[in-house]
């Protein structure tokens, strides 16, 4: 199932790992998206649409049409090798492999949905290009790349095609805008349902005394004598733009080494007492939203932003009801949005070869089972 923001797989949240320094500790329960820790990654779940092959060439097999677009084996295989990417960061063993095969029978469903969502999208004159161009910019400083060619020259040396890449977030954003106009504004979530939900699961939110925050780390690790100047320098300069009151999280993907960047810096909740003690001291005295010095670590010169500071507890509803908002969403935004995709089957010309299956097939989808 895709995810109502983005037409992504949702993923039920899950509470980090609590540990003892925040550039090892996984994303929060709020975070959106895996970490990208090279460009293929940022390819991860998504679809490619099929290029015309040369002359001479022979032309990829294709497996599905849905109405005038097609899905090939190559596309397929991709995103299925991208799921067993994404469940091995969860799960291993056997556990692993019965994810892979429950997971598996989904995975040209979710292609086909990604296909009518972005054809919906053409229909409806929706247009996402300054969103593309800012994406791409962010993967580019994420990267480190002095320009957009050289985006594209990183692209083309680990064999990926620069102009489906490009089509690949387009495609996203596009399905966004559509599920976010055709289908979430439809969900809403009264007020009575969030009292009543924060009544009977008080406990899931009980609470540690302790610090949730975000940071941004300048790695010195195994870095020469004399490159140290200038990392410092680069440290200072995001400590002061930080300061200024420009935003963290996007300082934190243009200047941080963690792995938290790509998260805008977020590293979660940390109890009292469970964090490195250099970074606690900084931490301890700073109010709400306020931003430390430079917190020298073992791994570099950090910076720690303060997000929330919590007491003991079962927190308040009104300190709650945006997280219990948001759970609820979620929980009506999913069959709706099942509901919207058999809905365009039912509207849609859709042929699948023999031996594949959609498994979000319509009762009355115009197809035939050979393309």
């Amino acid at each position: 199932m895709m995810q109502p923001r983005q037409p992504r797989k949702p993923k039920e949240p899950r509470q980090p790992k609590q540990p003892r320094e925040p550039r090892e500790s996984k994303q929060p329960r709020e975070s959106r998206k895996p970490i990208f820790l090279v460009l293929w990654f940022l390819l991860a779940g998504l679809s490619f649409g099929q290029a015309p092959a040369p002359k001479g060439e022979v032309v990829e097999e294709i497996i599905t049409q849905v109405n005038d677009r097609i899905i090939v084996l190559s596309e397929y295989q991709r995103s299925l090798e991208t799921m067993r990417q994404e469940l091995a960061q969860q799960y291993q063993g056997a556990e692993l492999e019965t994810q892979i095969r429950e997971r598996s029978k989904d995975v040209l469903r979710e292609l086909i949905d990604q296909q009518l969502l972005a054809q919906k999208a053409a229909e409806l004159g929706i247009t996402v290009e300054t969103q593309v161009i800012r994406r791409l910019d962010e993967i580019r400083q994420q990267m480190n790349l002095p320009s957009m060619e050289a985006l594209e020259q990183a692209a083309t040396q680990q064999g990926i095609n620069y102009e489906d890449f490009k089509q690949n977030i387009r495609d996203n954003f596009l399905t966004q805008q559509v599920i976010n106009r055709e289908v979430g504004g439809r969900v809403q979530v009264a007020p009575a349902d969030i009292s009543a939900y924060y009544e009977q699961h008080k406990q899931e939110f009980e609470r540690k005394d302790g610090y949730r925050i975000q940071l941004m780390l300048v790695s010195t690790e195994n870095k020469p004598e004399e490159e140290l100047p200038a990392l410092r320098t680069k440290a200072e300069e995001a400590l002061t733009k930080a300061r200024a009151g420009e935003d963290f999280a996007a300082l934190a993907r243009q200047y941080s080494d963690d792995a938290t960047a790509q998260s805008g810096g977020d590293a979660g909740f940390f109890e009292r007492g469970s964090m490195a003690p250099e970074i606690e001291r900084a931490v301890e005295p700073l109010s709400r939203n306020q931003v430390s010095d430079l917190v020298q670590t073992r791994y570099g010169h950090m910076i720690v932003k303060l997000v929330e500071r919590t007491a003991a507890g079962i927190p308040p509803l009104a300190e709650v009801e945006s997280r219990i908002q948001e759970r609820l969403y979620l929980e009506k935004m999913q069959p709706a949005l099942r509901t919207y995709l058999t809905q365009l089957r039912q509207e849609s010309f859709i042929s699948i070869k023999p031996g594949y299956t959609d498994t979000g097939k319509a009762p009355t989808q115009a197809s035939v089972e050979n393309p």
